[in-house]
């Protein structure tokens, strides 16, 4: 059933399948860490804002790491936020915590608060327009102080065989298609949602089109590498992790 994002994270189900994620992965924590040795010559991140937290998962590990005074964190889905709250009380952080309903596109009123943005999630799988796409990562440029730093993960186009070959096909028709060389539908529990996967190549790309410098991209296999372990790029989570930083 092909279905549109809002809706598709609205549904009790899918909600059930976020409900059942550990809390940050150890290439999340790597982040975590870059992003905190990078603002270090400026000061401590204290304040947060997060893009498409779900049901609060990353919330719990983020509010663990840099015990910040500020979190604010939205979500397209009233449902998922709903979850969300529930959980802040039980993680006893809901005190440091603002929750909004809202698409990221339009969350462009404040400049300048935030230490730190996370894009966690493969949210922006989920955002199939180009220029979604960059409006969210100059809404994250703009909400940032000088010298912050935005992470987050994306789906990659390269992975298992099937996929891989997908995007490589379609990629001989770069000349018609364009950006949309990445376009394909996602979903799981049998709904299908319009999504977009990225390249490495277009995701640094996207970050510099938006005002970013320092820009880092990883896949995971390359991740796992730098810690001389192999990784299985056909089985597991096909993410790139990416990290840059406001001049």
């Amino acid at each position: 059933m092909k279905i549109e994002n809002k809706d598709f994270w609205e549904k009790e189900n899918i909600i059930a399948t976020q409900e059942v994620l550990k809390k940050a992965s150890d290439f999340e924590e790597f982040m975590f860490e870059k992003a905190k040795e990078r603002y270090s010559s400026v000061g401590s991140i204290q304040s947060i804002k997060i893009f498409g937290c779900g049901t609060g998962r990353e919330i719990e590990s983020i509010a663990e790491f840099y015990n910040p005074t500020k979190i604010v964190a939205s979500d397209i889905s009233e449902n998922m936020i709903a979850k969300c709250n529930e959980n802040l009380k039980l993680w006893n952080i809901d005190s440091i915590t603002e929750t909004i309903v809202g698409d990221a596109k339009a969350y462009n009123k404040v400049d300048n608060v935030f230490d730190l943005v996370t894009i966690l999630n493969s949210m922006l799988t989920y955002v199939p327009v180009r220029q979604d796409r960059l409006i969210i990562f100059k809404n994250a440029l703009q909400i940032l102080k000088p010298y912050a730093t935005i992470i987050g993960t994306v789906h990659n186009q390269v992975g298992a065989t099937a996929k891989t070959y997908y995007f490589k096909f379609r990629g001989l028709f770069s000349f018609v298609l364009g950006e949309k060389v990445g376009n394909r539908n996602t979903g799981f529990n049998g709904y299908k949602v319009p999504g977009y996967y990225y390249s490495k190549k277009g995701l640094i790309n996207d970050l510099m089109t938006a005002g970013f410098k320092d820009v880092e991209v990883y896949s995971l296999e390359e991740y796992y590498a730098l810690y001389g372990k192999k990784y299985n790029r056909k089985t597991g989570y096909n993410n790139l992790i990416f990290i840059a930083t406001k001049p």
